[in-house]
């Protein structure tokens, strides 16, 4: 299900208000949202795991600095600018620890693997726009349902309560509805949206 593949419900737009904020929620999911991408890039051109924790960490720490300056405008999408910066900190780290090999051949992958992570970024954040779009059509209980249980992984006991359902069995029935109506958007949606956040209001407002 795409939903469980795509769990972060926030734009651009909601992660650099939440940086300009300090707001400790977004900037922890933050952290978690563009990890995975960093650690890609770095494990695929001689880092180690440790080396993605400490790159990540400076990348982050700059990317905040960085957006709560005054008169901040983000000119491409959060993560072409992430990776941007956590690219340029590793090959200042290589250059640095590893003055005999060849700066090109050690950290810089294959052009089809850059093309690739590229389209899969792209990708990614046309699926994120198009879920955040069906889930405020859909709206209601359906959207406070799905929300509860992908995103804040609250239990289906805990999630009945919360929304009158008998018990967890009834929540898990609606929960498979809910997710058949939000499947049946989803897919009725343009793959074409628009890349500006703004375009659209966020699903956490």
């Amino acid at each position: 299900m795409v939903l469980m593949n795509y769990p972060m419900l926030y734009s651009d737009i909601d992660f650099i208000n939440g940086i300009k904020n300090n707001d400790e929620k977004l900037l922890k999911a933050l952290y978690q949202h563009y990890y995975r991408m960093i650690r890609h890039y770095i494990l695929s051109n001689s880092g180690t795991e440790t080396d993605v924790k400490d790159v990540y960490h400076e990348t982050l720490l700059i990317t905040i600095r960085t957006i709560q300056k005054e008169g901040f405008i983000l000119t491409s999408s959060l993560s072409t600018f992430i990776y941007a910066i956590a690219k340029r900190l590793w090959l200042k780290h290589l250059n640095k620890n590893k003055p005999f090999l060849s700066t090109y051949d050690a950290v810089e992958p294959a052009e089809e693997d850059f093309d690739k992570l590229l389209e899969e970024n792209i990708q990614k954040e046309n699926h994120i726009r198009k879920i955040q779009i069906a889930l405020q059509q859909i709206g209601g209980h359906c959207y406070e349902l799905l929300k509860l249980f992908y995103y804040q992984h609250i239990s289906m006991d805990t999630i009945a309560q919360k929304l009158g359902y008998n018990n967890a069995d009834v929540a898990k029935s609606q929960k498979y509805k809910c997710l058949q109506k939000l499947k049946k958007i989803f897919f009725e949606l343009s793959d074409t949206l628009p890349l500006n956040p703004t375009h659209y209001e966020s699903a956490n407002d």
